[in-house]
């Protein structure tokens, strides 16, 4: 079976590192030269002949690999980090909590329907009841489904009434299905007008979609593939961290702050 010149050049590309005690017994090829068919079967043939007398080696090529990716992906969401750092922290159509004064933004990505999200809760708010000095910003991201997606556009609409910090609490407090009528019912019993909640997410449903597209697309760049999702200062924490863990980015944070 002949194999591609592409998958070739994949395998040997996987495996360059662990199996550079070969290459002196490797022809010396011009770079960027191509293999004929034979070459090609012969490379192939002694490379898998030192996978079977050293399996190890396809382990260690595959943790050179995981770590070349972690470093790729750090390298891009500090630059994501810095590039975005207005739409990530200050974006005016975000909703705020805490001080919105405060000298340290702590960013979440959640959803009403996670519950890594619903256990990490009080965990936030005792932050932000015993420090005074944090901004918070509420990153909408409804990932889990159609419920979380309706409950996100109901919360960010209630934020344009000036009705956001008790309605969301009280979605993030509340257990079982989020359907419409479970949202309205909760958005009455935050004191809301459930009218005017329905005719807002009417009126600014192109404002409130592209306010959760934003926090996809920021998700994504920032390595965010699940909720929560936290950023403070240069420093994404994935997953419900506990409040040492919390405590600390943000006293890091407030120290960079300090020495920049």
């Amino acid at each position: 079976m002949k194999f591609a010149k592409r998958s070739v050049a994949a395998l040997i590309g996987g495996l360059i590192i662990p199996l550079g005690f070969m290459m002196p017994a490797l022809p010396v090829l011009a770079q960027g030269a191509e293999f004929s068919a034979a070459q090609e079967r012969v490379l192939r043939e002694m490379i898998l002949k030192t996978i079977r007398e050293q399996p190890e080696i396809v382990m260690e090529a595959l943790q050179i690999l995981e770590l070349r990716q972690k470093m790729a992906q750090q390298g891009s969401v500090q630059k994501t980090l810095s590039g975005q750092a207005e739409a990530i922290f200050r974006h005016a159509d975000d909703p705020v909590g805490g001080n919105p004064d405060g000298d340290v933004t702590l960013v979440e990505f959640f959803d009403y329907r996670c519950g890594f999200c619903k256990r990490v809760h009080p965990t936030v708010q005792r932050l932000l009841k015993e420090d005074g000095n944090i901004r918070y910003v509420y990153k909408e991201f409804p990932i889990l489904g159609p419920s979380s997606l309706f409950a996100a556009r109901a919360a960010l609409a209630a934020w344009s009434l000036g009705e956001y910090g008790k309605f969301s609490k009280a979605m993030m407090e509340s257990k079982g299905a989020l359907n419409k009528a479970r949202v309205f019912a909760i958005a009455k019993k935050s004191g809301l007008d459930t009218e005017k909640l329905k005719k807002a997410m009417e009126q600014k449903a192109a404002k409130i979609q592209a306010t959760i597209q934003r926090n996809y697309k920021l998700a994504e760049a920032l390595g965010i593939n699940g909720t929560p999702g936290f950023v403070v200062g240069n420093q994404v924490l994935h997953g419900a961290v506990d409040y040492e863990t919390l405590k600390a980015s943000i006293k890091k944070a407030r120290q960079a702050q300090k020495k920049g």
